[in-house]
């Protein structure tokens, strides 16, 4: 997991996600990202995340890599 406050989004990204071939859903928290060949779960993005998550667990997770927001 990851989250940016400067854009006030959180992202939980499973072992075998490829931001290559992802199906990214709109759902109402964000977006679901699935895999493209059985359309399993392989990431989560929250938007308001500050509204959406515990202030707690925002406040242990890193800033995402570099490159993923602009």
């Amino acid at each position: 997991m990851s989250h940016d406050p400067r854009v006030n989004i959180a992202w939980l990204r499973f072992e075998d996600y490829d931001p290559s071939v992802v199906i990214s859903e709109e759902v109402d928290f964000g977006l679901r990202e699935l895999g493209p060949a059985d359309r399993h779960l392989v990431g989560l993005e929250y938007w308001q995340a500050s509204k959406r998550l515990p202030s707690d667990l925002l406040a242990m997770l890193p800033a995402p890599p570099v490159g993923v927001t602009s």
